[in-house]
């Protein structure tokens, strides 16, 4: 059994999510297009000087690192972009394009952009989870990504054997008398069949410092948060991407003269 056992399953439950992201391009064609057709009719430093539009990003937490990923495919791809927040960033005006990416669509920071954003002519576009957010009734085109349910692993009695059996060396610095440690030691060896209310009579008397010890009991989460759906609008969004160079009529070498090469060289 490979020691990173946890780290693969992991792994597998990611590739699931990543791998439904095709099914979202099928069933979604037309909003993509549409969402597609919106950025493509922003000004363009590639086809003329004129600046009409600007694209601005948003996103809260890790949805805004995926929202700075695609703002700096936009910009090798010649657009004009920034991201909220920063403080180079110039007001919005009319005729401007907002994208922004939320999981949930009514995260306060996100909500607050597309309240104070309503000015004639700015259109909205959404990388959302949820199809009845706010975000997503108010945007003009947008891509919904449907994460799988969260998956649990319940962890294997070997596991379990493993972490009690280091238990001495975890609590090495932990000042427990002996009624304590014979507390731990009657701690099952197994999770099958243990009720909460069982796990909660098995530890309720334990110190405050060591009750951290029954999660080796409870299921394990795969996933964390909202990392299903950052991950998959990362990679919607970078395969968008190729999707603009196509009706743009470019190629790698044309982004890499757009590229921030004294950065690069840090």
């Amino acid at each position: 059994m490979s020691e990173l056992k946890y780290m693969g399953l992991s792994l597998d439950e990611i590739l699931k999510n990543l791998n439904r992201s095709k099914e979202v391009i099928d069933k979604q064609e037309d909003a993509i297009c549409q969402f597609r057709d919106v950025i493509l009719s922003a000004s363009n430093k590639r086809i003329s000087p004129k600046r009409k539009s600007t694209i601005y990003l948003a996103g809260a937490g890790r949805s805004g690192l995926v929202a700075k990923a695609f703002a700096m495919r936009l910009m090798h791809l010649g657009f004009y972009v920034y991201v909220f927040n920063e403080t180079i960033a110039p007001p919005v005006k009319e005729g401007d394009i907002i994208i922004i990416v939320s999981k949930s669509g009514k995260s306060n920071s996100i909500t607050q952009i597309v309240e104070d954003s309503k000015i004639d002519n700015v259109r909205f576009l959404a990388v959302c989870g949820n199809t009845e957010s706010e975000l997503a009734l108010n945007s003009d085109a947008r891509i919904v990504i449907d994460s799988l349910p969260q998956s649990l692993v319940k962890p294997e009695d070997a596991d379990i054997k493993e972490f009690m059996d280091s238990l001495p060396r975890r609590l090495a610095n932990f000042e427990s008398d002996g009624e304590t440690k014979e507390k731990i030691a009657r701690l099952p060896a197994s999770s099958a069949d243990l009720t909460n209310r069982q796990l909660r009579q098995s530890i309720e008397d334990l110190p405050q410092e060591i009750r951290a010890i029954s999660n080796i009991y409870r299921p394990f989460e795969l996933i964390l948060m909202g990392t299903a759906f950052e991950l998959s609008a990362l990679i919607i969004l970078d395969s968008l991407v190729n999707e603009l160079m196509w009706h743009l009529n470019l190629r790698e070498k044309d982004l890499k003269a757009y590229h921030d090469v004294l950065s690069s060289s840090i």
